[in-house]
């Protein structure tokens, strides 16, 4: 994204581009990320290491969502009004 934007181009006309864990620095570049709720996971782990139940496996499903910024572009033209 760096290099991009000193070689003046906007990265999101060329190319999108996209990260996971929405950490802060992403906000800082404009990157588009998907954003994992840390405390949900937490509390999850928590609640699931401490539950007196037999161990079964299982998939949880989290609150995640995507945070599009700079980085990427629309791949389909906006819809008219």
């Amino acid at each position: 994204m760096h290099r991009r934007h000193h070689r003046r181009r906007s990265g999101a006309g060329d190319v999108s581009l996209a990260g996971f864990d929405d950490l802060p620095p992403a906000a800082d570049i404009g990157l588009t990320t998907v954003h994992v709720p840390h405390e949900e996971l937490g509390r999850t782990a928590v609640r699931l290491a401490l539950s007196n139940e037999t161990p079964v496996a299982e998939h949880l499903l989290l609150g995640t969502h995507i945070i599009v910024r700079d980085s990427v572009r629309p791949l389909l033209p906006e819809p008219p009004a």
